[in-house]
This record gives structure tokens, C-alpha cells and sequence, in this order.
């Protein structure tokens, strides 16, 4: 929109030229590098390349494995042990021998829950996972928007400053023909260097966060990671939203949750476990032997062991295991009070964002634009001055930024809301 305002002043000045100069404007600045490169990643694209390549989400995943051999390893039996031993009697020279053999049959209830404790712990390892893909996808998605939205902006500012140095090359003509000021060169001068600023100021941010996509797609190079798509304004539903719906599915749908009730599951069964232990469970032996004596060559044994005291009732383990239910159990809670929170916090800032959105759109866009019939009719009545020409560049150069700046705010928020609600919001909407 600002085009109208500059192409004013380049006609402004470029009439008042005397008519013997021949002077020519200084040639465009080339665009900023990356701003016209090809189509790199979608949206899309680049959270698939996330889940596959990242290299913390890669190692995070190797938990699995670990929860996956602890079931095995809970549902073994306890090898019998097989004791051999030498015998010397007194009758005789020779040495005898006997072989003792020991073995814990598995108690069922303490096997039941051993094995449903282990599984437990590998649903709390699978659901920890996908909070990790989950939130490593928004991560994404969000640093995505924020490269297309600074990538316009520096398109924005780049124009700007190109058409800027064209103005400055012809005031400095001006000048040296005595048509202006010195002043009005150092106007041209300063708004140049504002431009400059503001657009080393956008490339930096652009540039960090690049490193940041990088690193989320788990890619090590020089060269940043182009991507390509628009910048989604106004999903459909962001006016049906209903934060008690949104929070319920937060509840129902987010791994975070499911992986503290797969917690509360395994403290449950160490409990369980702790109270099968009220109760001895017996080791079996058997023995036998042959000792070397003519009137007694073999000899055998069978029985079984109790552990003691038997009278312990197992108090301190139980209430410990106790103990710890009741803190997952409490923990689960408070996880599910503050995804809801959550949820109510990021419906509420998206709605805000909205509206600021909508105000741009109902308000600062029109003025922008009655602008540019003001400045329409300032051209051909003439009615134009440096100053006043620059200073109209500048707001409608700020209004245009800020508009940016709301539409990426606005979808920030929106996927802020759905990392909280842990699905698509759309999705819940319809």
C-alpha cells in the first residue's frame, strides 16, 4: 500500500528535475537472499521429517525397548539353584557326595501383578512417546509459521528499501542542482537507514529461526531449510470454539494424561505386590546323596523352607507402596486440572488474537486504503511535501508490519491451542 505514497514522490521529485540533468536513478538493491528460492518444505512435510529425523525423539524412543524387555523380565521364573557336595565319613576311606536342589515355584498373584505392573510401565513409556511426537509436531508447525510470516515481512522491507535508496539517489540529484535541501537529503537519508535496521533486524530473527527448524528436523548443514506454503489467517471454527468441549478432549486426548493414569496402574500393582508378600511363600528342596558308608550307601531328603519372621505382616513396604499410589494418584489430578487450565488459557488468548485480527481487518486496512485515495488526490492537486510524504511511507510501512505481526500472533495462538488440547481443533470443532 505504500507503493502509491513512494510512486507520489518519485513523480514529486522527479518533475521538479531540471529538464538538462539526465540523471538516472541508482539501480534496485537485489532482493534478500532466500526470498525468492524454490519451493522448499510444507508444513506437513516438515512435521514428517521431525518425527522421522529427529535425533532427541530417536533416542527417547530406545525407552521402549527397555519397558518391552522389563516385561519378559517380570514374568520369568526364578531359576532353581543346584548345590554339590562332598561327604567324608568317618567309616571308611572313601569320600561320599550329595547333590541338593532348591527352587521358588512363582506365586500367581505376585506373578499377575509383576506382569501388570510391567505393562504399565511400557503404556507410561508409549504414551510419553507420543507426548513427545506431539508436542515436537507443534514445535514445528509453530517455527514453520514464523519463517513464512518474517519471510513476507522481509519481502516487505526489502521493497521498501530499494524504492528508498531511489528516492535518496533523487533528492541527491536535487541537491546537487540546487532544487533541495541538504535536509530534505538527510530525511531520505535517515528513513534509508530505519528501513536497513528494521530489515537486519527482521533477516536475524528469520535467520534463528531457521536454526531452529533445523535442529527440530534434525538436519546438520550450513545452508538453512527453505519452506513454502501460506500462512493459514482464519482456520474455519475459530469462532465456535468452546473452551469446556476443548478441555474435555484435552483430558481424553493428551498423552501427557494417559502416561500419569499408566503411572497411577503401576503404583496400583506395586501395592498389590506389597500385600502378597503378608503372606510366606514356600522355597522347595529336595537332596540327595550317596555317602560312602556299606550300611547306609544313599541317602535322600525332601522338604520345603518358610521364610521368617512369618508375624511381620510386611507394614512398611505396604505402606510405603501405599504412600506412593496416593502421590501418583494426587499427581494425576493436578496433570488433569492443569491441562484444562491450559486449554482455558490458550482458548482465551486465541479469541483476543481474533479479535485484534478482525480489527485490523475492519479498521487499519480501510484507513490504509483512504489513505491512498488521500494521497491520490494530494498528487494531482500538487499538494505534496517531502516530510509529509515520508511520514506517510513510514505509518503506512508500520500498519502493514503490524497487520503481519497479527496474523502470525493469531496463528501462534492457534497452535498453541492445539498442542494444548493434544488434537486438532478443527477436528473437535466440526
Amino acid at each position: 500500500m505504500f507503493r502509491l505514497v513512494v510512486t507520489a514522490l518519485l513523480a514529486l521529485l522527479g518533475a521538479s528535475l531540471p529538464a538538462d540533468t539526465g540523471a538516472a536513478a541508482p539501480p534496485e538493491s537485489p532482493p534478500a537472499p532466500g526470498l525468492t528460492a524454490a519451493a522448499g518444505l510444507s508444513e506437513s512435510e516438515a512435521v514428517l521429517r521431525a518425527l522421522q529425523s529427529n535425533p532427541n525423539l530417536r533416542a527417547f524412543r530406545k525407552q521402549r525397548g527397555i519397558a518391552e524387555a522389563q516385561i519378559v523380565s517380570a514374568t520369568a521364573l526364578v531359576n532353581p539353584l543346584l548345590q554339590l557336595t562332598l561327604v567324608h565319613l568317618q567309616e571308611g576311606p572313601q569320600l561320599g557326595w550329595t547333590a541338593t536342589l532348591k527352587w521358588t515355584p512363582p506365586q500367581p498373584v505376585e506373578l499377575a501383578a509383576r506382569r501388570s505392573q510391567a505393562r504399565a510401565t511400557l503404556d507410561e513409556v508409549r504414551y510419553a512417546i507420543a507426548e513427545q511426537e506431539w508436542t515436537l509436531a507443534a514445535a514445528v508447525r509453530l517455527t514453520h509459521a514464523t519463517i513464512l510470516e518474517l519471510r513476507e515481512q522481509a519481502r516487505i522491507l526489502t521493497e521498501a528499501l530499494a524504492l528508498r535508496r531511489r528516492m535518496g539517489g533523487l533528492v541527491r540529484t536535487r541537491v546537487q542542482h540546487g532544487g533541495a535541501t541538504r535536509l530534505e537529503l538527510n530525511l531520505i537519508e535517515l528513513a534509508v537507514l530505519n528501513a536497513q535496521r528494521d530489515l537486519d533486524d527482521v533477516e536475524l530473527r528469520r535467520t534463528q529461526a531457521q536454526s531452529q527448524l533445523q535442529a527440530l528436523l534434525g538436519v546438520v548443514s550450513a545452508e538453512p531449510v527453505e519452506v513454502s506454503g501460506a500462512l493459514l489467517e482464519e482456520p474455519a471454527g475459530a469462532v465456535l470454539l468452546d473452551a469446556e468441549a476443548l478441555a474435555e478432549q484435552s483430558v481424553a486426548s493428551r498423552p501427557l494424561r494417559k502416561a500419569a493414569h499408566a503411572r497411577v496402574i503401576e503404583r496400583e500393582q506395586a501395592l498389590r505386590l506389597a500385600k502378597t508378600r503378608l503372606w510366606p511363600w514356600p522355597e522347595l528342596n529336595a537332596r540327595f546323596g550317596q555317602t560312602g558308608s556299606s550300611k547306609y550307601p544313599n541317602d535322600w531328603q525332601a522338604g520345603f523352607t518358610l521364610p521368617l519372621p512369618v508375624l511381620n505382616q510386611n507394614a512398611g513396604p505396604i505402606q510405603v507402596a501405599a504412600a506412593e499410589f496416593d502421590k501418583e494418584h494426587a499427581a494425576e489430578q493436578a496433570q488433569i486440572e492443569t491441562l484444562k487450565q491450559g486449554v482455558y488459557a490458550a482458548c482465551a488468548e486465541l479469541k483476543l488474537r481474533h479479535k485484534i485480527l478482525r480489527r485490523f481487518r475492519s479498521e487499519v486496512l480501510p484507513v490504509l486504503s483512504e489513505h491512498d485515495h488521500l494521497m491520490e488526490i494530494a498528487v494531482r492537486s500538487g499538494q505534496l511535501d517531502l516530510s509529509a510524504l515520508l511520514s506517510s511511507e513510514e505509518s503506512v510501512l508500520r500498519g502493514q508490519r503490524d497487520y503481519s505481526a497479527a496474523r502470525l500472533a493469531f496463528r501462534q495462538a492457534w497452535l498453541m491451542l492445539e498442542a494444548a488440547v493434544g488434537a486438532s481443533v478443527g477436528e473437535v470443532v466440526r
